[in-house]
């Protein structure tokens, strides 16, 4: 974990193994499979995410940012290697089989999306995370919080340049992985709310590149 081997990598990767970190935290305390280990290695790593990825993002060389995110690395790695994964995980597999998508930058997509359909499951859980993110006050309700959280996450991911859509998604491919990612999820995680194969095949549909807007016509006149 020494933090001058990192302090050369650039800001786009920075980005995605961080939120790749985040992830792992995350599913790891939403999950079914939780201890008081894992969940104290899984919010001990959100907070220092919170607190130190954009720093890492912008400012590469600032070592104690650095330093921090190794170790929410770390933890985060501790958390899940107990408790597993989920949704998340599930579908970055089949990105990264078919498309060659960087691990981390298909879990920053997905993430949002996968937690925004697991919130009715995981309300109180997302209501701790944002706590530990500090990013809500005692005082707020859990839905409030749990809001607050997946908001979050969503400006943390634009603040760090992550994509909302996949370029290399096509329709034609969204059944085939999202038959898939259920299948490796409902093998393998312990996910808080399951999804049907229609569901999944919609959450990644969200995930399609938006087709360019057609420009407008010169309305030059034409010489006489």
């Amino acid at each position: 974990l020494d933090p001058n081997l990192m302090t050369g990598l650039p800001a786009h990767i920075t980005a995605a193994t961080g939120i790749d970190a985040l992830t792992h935290a995350i599913e790891a305390f939403v999950g079914n499979w939780t201890t008081p280990y894992s969940d104290g290695m899984a919010l001990s790593a959100v907070g220092l995410i919170f607190e130190n990825l954009r720093t890492a993002y912008t400012d590469g060389k600032n070592l104690a940012a650095r330093e921090k995110m190794s170790l929410a690395s770390t933890y985060a790695g501790f958390a899940f290697t107990r408790a597993n994964v989920g949704y998340v995980h599930a579908i970055a597999h089949q990105f990264g089989g078919l498309y060659h998508t960087p691990h981390g930058l298909a879990n920053a997509i997905m993430l949002p999306l996968v937690l925004k359909f697991s919130r009715p499951a995981i309300t109180e859980r997302l209501a701790l995370l944002a706590l530990r993110a500090k990013v809500g006050n005692e005082d707020d309700s859990s839905d409030e919080l749990a809001q607050k959280f997946l908001d979050a996450v969503d400006q943390l991911n634009a603040d760090l340049g992550i994509p909302t859509t996949l370029a290399a998604l096509t329709e034609s491919d969204i059944p085939a992985l999202a038959k898939a990612a259920c299948w490796e999820a409902h093998t393998g995680y312990p996910v808080p709310r399951y999804m049907s194969q229609q569901q999944c095949e919609d959450l990644i549909r969200l995930a399609l590149p938006q087709p360019e807007a057609p420009k407008p016509k010169s309305r030059r006149k034409k010489p006489a």
